[in-house]
């Protein structure tokens, strides 16, 4: 509040002292521009086991524990984290029993990784499988945001997960380089339209701009000893090649991973540009009947009514 109360001060003078002062107490009472906080005390969910132990329970491919470490499910304070109870029944329901998930845990529950673990366990197992063929390229997993800040947080969780140095170097020597690819559809997303020759100087200058982004990225997360700060761009590194940052990337070479929001599906749907994306990924469907399509939605309670029905709508094209 006294950050607030300078601001106004200061950007918004009055001539008159007394006036400015008037004002000043008529904010200063209580509910004028703020209220006090309000504090839920949320008692600590149980932990069940480590993904480790998860993975020898589940009769799952060992070395993807180790994989999780390195960024997906990490240590805490040098301590081997373990997951939830109902993180372990959503592993444990869709990857071996292959049927669809709800969850409706409250809050700092840990949600998101009842999806991702299911989701990136595939993918992972699915490269190990195939270390020594051609990886085809198609969707493995459609994650739908209703906001663009959803999607840009998950963006953030996923370059840990799957595009840092050491998820790379994994990689690297379990499943012959390939690499678990994703990539963020949205409105700002570059490139819209066409891919055209004369519009490839546009791409360069974009992939110009991330690389010094990213360079500087890397010389902060260094100077401050903190690597969060390598999460907020992609991984521009040579030889990298885990998320696909502009359109006509996506449109050729569909990711593993595809984050959107439901206009953009709707307009991808309808537009010859993206075809290709389900295509491939309906080849690769087709291909083995081992082969699993992960339908993520989150938030899924802030879909209702009127647009509800469409976006329910929406997804049926998608899911048959």
């Amino acid at each position: 509040r006294s950050i607030y109360l300078k601001y106004i001060d200061t950007g918004l003078p009055i001539k008159y002292k007394k006036l400015e002062e008037e004002r000043k107490q008529l904010l200063l009472e209580p509910d004028a521009i703020c209220k006090n906080p309000i504090i839920e005390l949320v008692p600590r969910y149980e932990e069940y086991c480590t993904m480790g132990e998860a993975c020898t329970k589940l009769n799952l491919v060992e070395s993807f524990a180790h994989f999780a470490k390195l960024g997906l499910f990490p240590d805490r304070n040098k301590v081997e984290s373990k997951m939830y109870e109902h993180q372990f029944k959503s592993l444990s329901t869709a990857i071996k029993e292959r049927k669809h998930i709800v969850v409706t845990t409250g809050t700092g529950s840990g949600k998101t990784e009842c999806f991702l673990f299911p989701l990136i366990y595939d993918i992972y197992k699915e490269k190990i499988l195939n270390s020594s063929t051609e990886n085809k390229s198609a969707i493995r997993g459609l994650i739908l945001y209703p906001l663009n800040a959803l999607a840009e947080d998950q963006m953030r969780r996923l370059r840990r997960s799957l595009s840092s140095e050491m998820v790379i170097e994994h990689l690297d020597k379990y499943v012959d380089g390939k690499r678990i690819s994703f990539g963020r559809y949205t409105g700002i997303t570059p490139f819209s339209g066409k891919e055209k020759e004369s519009s490839r100087s546009k791409l360069n200058k974009e992939k110009d701009s991330l690389v010094r982004d990213w360079k500087s990225a890397k010389a902060q997360a260094e100077t401050k000893k903190n690597i969060d700060y390598l999460y907020d761009i992609p991984n521009m590194d040579e030889g990298v090649n885990a998320e696909y940052w502009d359109r006509w990337t996506m449109q050729k070479t569909p990711p593993d991973i595809l984050i959107t929001n439901y206009s953009m599906l709707n307009i991808m749907l309808m537009r010859k540009y993206e075809q290709n994306i389900f295509d491939k990924t309906r080849e690769w469907l087709e291909s083995n009947p081992g082969n699993i399509f992960h339908l993520v939605i989150d938030e899924l309670h802030s879909y209702r009514g009127t647009s509800g029905t469409e976006v329910a709508y929406l997804i049926r094209p998608v899911s048959y």
